[in-house]
């Protein structure tokens, strides 16, 4: 019982902060790419643990090779999926899986509460930013498009993104903040199961010490205890919640980047605001383009 209330408790912190954060708009909606987005479950809120719950993240994308996990990714409408620029290439066929929890077991299961079967979507055309460096890996961002449309089911759902870019100082606001994905940690030599890290938004300069790179706008550095990214992650969400239309929603901050070899703080992350108008203009650009894999 004293679980329960300390777990309460926590959820509803999170709910007041974000009430004043980003307080109820009768227009706010409109400030988001897909409006029915990033629903976030009571369960979610509460979870304090490092493996997610089976239906926290229904956005999450496992982008993988015969089965074998390349990078992750999100779900943002019902034809994109959200990765890093990275995890796309040439000599690649990718299949996107939605609706994965654990890539061992055919159907996800939380004692009797399961969910339907994980469904595979073939990828008929992928962007990837026209100023990604893989030396210095700016810009590190891309869309796959997938073959045929998605239909939103209680385990396959689109994540927020947020359009409005008068909100990006609000957003800047957010340290700590959520990272999920199927990387596996530094005692682990492979992960199977979709975890969740609380990380903290941090200076530059942590950054900028261990990687020897500039400052950047479009980049993000974070930290935590345990480390952050590691094989497996990349492409994934870091995100945060807030409150709209009297529920809470996940919204999408960055993307996992890259990190050390060892898995160790601080890892970097792309800004998503800093690149919202790239992925407004793929997706209008998207019905026009013939090419397999588009540098735009």
């Amino acid at each position: 019982m004293v679980q329960f209330v300390l777990l309460a408790s926590y959820a509803m912190y999170w709910i007041l902060l974000l009430a004043f954060l980003f307080p109820w708009h009768p227009h706010a909606t409109a400030q988001f790419l897909e409006p029915d987005c990033g629903y976030m479950s009571l369960e979610a809120l509460q979870n304090e643990e490092h493996q997610a719950h089976i239906s926290e993240s229904p956005w999450m994308a496992y982008l993988h090779k015969s089965g074998d996990i390349v990078c992750g990714g999100t779900l943002i409408n019902h034809r994109f999926v959200l990765t890093a620029a990275h995890c796309i290439r040439e000599d690649e066929n990718l299949t996107v899986r939605l609706g994965e929890f654990n890539s061992l077991t055919s159907i996800d299961c939380n004692g009797s509460d399961c969910l339907p079967p994980s469904e595979d979507f073939e990828i008929d055309l992928a962007f990837r930013h026209g100023g990604y460096s893989r030396t210095n890996k700016i810009h590190d961002i891309g869309l796959l498009r997938l073959a045929k449309s998605v239909e939103y089911k209680v385990h396959i759902k689109p994540i927020c993104l947020i359009t409005n870019t008068t909100l990006q100082p609000k957003i800047e606001r957010l340290h700590r903040l959520v990272a999920t994905g199927w990387g596996r940690s530094p005692s682990e030599t492979a992960n199977h199961i979709l975890k969740s890290i609380r990380v903290i938004r941090v200076n530059w300069n942590v950054c900028s010490d261990t990687y020897w790179v500039d400052r950047r706008r479009d980049q993000i550095c974070v930290s935590h205890e345990s480390g952050v990214s590691c094989s497996g992650d990349s492409g994934g969400p870091m995100g945060h919640a807030i409150r709209l239309n009297g529920r809470v929603v996940f919204v999408q901050v960055g993307i996992v980047s890259y990190g050390n070899a060892e898995c160790l703080s601080p890892s970097v992350f792309t800004n998503v605001m800093e690149h919202i108008d790239w992925i407004m203009a793929a997706l209008s650009t998207s019905h026009h383009s013939r090419q397999k894999i588009k540098v735009k």
